[in-house]
């Protein structure tokens, strides 16, 4: 059965919007566009990257831009970690940090003296490890244990102190860690944020609704209304409840159309809307995610739909081999090319 040709539309409206059937010139280019893209996971988030960016890239690429300080991970919303361009960090937090700390519950003192070690800690070298932080915060009595240095963390970066920036070098595999490094206060923060933020989302993700846009963000449904609402004239809609920034409201050139994709665990095509049926169609959602534990697994994408999942590990000896599981009736066309991208990008092959 031919699904309804309003969600072909939006389907195609949307891998256009997260550079997916047209990528970016380079990294940098692909987070300002989406401008928080979901980065929990580094080697998923990594990859996130990657396959947005035109040419064949390896991981080493997107490394260099954290590196440079071109882009940086941060909680930016959901308490999550995201990629994003240290410039947007303010803008962002201006919405979502006061939320993210009240439901972090720190102890408004105890952070005081959390940043205050942290910028004792990167005063010399501009960086430290997450364990070196640990160990400062414990020797200065401001901890007690990893869980409340992660906290602190948590609590230092909702409120734009700190983020995690050059890659920790490895040199048996493909490394999990990042440098902490302080961001620079006072960046640009519009006369309203949170329509900022909204046209901002709207530009890497639409079409979306009002409810997509407060699930991506972490705030209230009524908020989100509000936000739109404000918005007025510089959003349009395009049916159904979904909008687009009104400066980018051209048809999708279906000639672009993106073809047999394997997209990470956690993408935001996949995971930034309440409504996710567009991407996965009718596939098996259960086993695509989110699951109870939150997560959401890496999938095969064709023509914009989930087909299948898939999976890679990056674990120390790992043998680089991919393998994947497509739903009942789905072909393996074009997968094992799709696979081989993900394996020359993380230095498999």
């Amino acid at each position: 059965m031919s699904e309804p040709t309003e969600v072909a539309t939006v389907r195609a409206h949307r891998l256009r919007s997260h550079l997916l059937a047209s990528p970016a010139p380079d990294v940098g280019a692909v987070v300002r566009h989406l401008h928080a893209v979901q980065a929990q996971d580094f080697g998923a988030g990594r990859w996130a990257l990657g396959i947005r960016t035109a040419g064949d890239l390896t991981v080493d690429d997107v490394d260099r831009a954290f590196d440079d300080g071109e882009i940086v991970r941060a909680w930016t919303q959901r308490g999550t970690l995201h990629a994003v361009a240290p410039s947007s960090v303010p803008g962002i937090l201006a919405v979502t940090g006061e939320r993210q700390l009240r439901a972090l519950g720190a102890d408004a003192g105890l952070v005081e003296r959390a940043e205050r070690v942290f910028r004792d800690a990167v005063a010399t070298g501009g960086r430290a490890t997450r364990a070196e932080f640990s160990s400062a915060l414990e020797r200065e009595g401001v901890t007690g244990s990893a869980r409340q240095a992660n906290g602190v963390l948590l609590a230092l970066s909702f409120r734009g102190v700190l983020a995690l920036g050059p890659v920790v070098p490895r040199e048996d595999g493909v490394t999990r860690e990042q440098y902490l490094v302080p961001l620079p206060g006072g960046g640009p923060v519009g006369e309203d944020p949170g329509v900022d933020l909204l046209l901002a989302y709207l530009r890497g993700h639409a079409p979306a609704s009002s409810a997509d846009f407060a699930w991506w963000a972490g705030i209230p449904a009524g908020a989100a209304r509000a936000v739109v609402e404000r918005a007025g004239d510089r959003v349009a809609s395009v049916g159904d409840g979904l909008l687009v920034d009104r400066e980018d409201a051209a048809e999708p050139d279906s000639s672009h159309a993106a073809g047999t994709l394997a997209l990470p665990a956690f993408d935001e095509y996949t995971l930034a809307y309440a409504d996710r049926s567009v991407a996965l169609g009718a596939g098996d959602r259960v086993s695509v995610g989110p699951t109870a534990n939150g997560m959401m697994r890496a999938v095969v994408l064709r023509g914009g739909v989930a087909v299948g999942t898939w999976r890679l590990s990056l674990a120390k000896g790992s043998t680089g081999e991919a393998d994947a599981l497509l739903f009942p009736g789905e072909t393996n066309s074009g997968v094992d090319l799709a696979l081989a991208r993900v394996r020359r990008f993380f230095g498999f092959a």
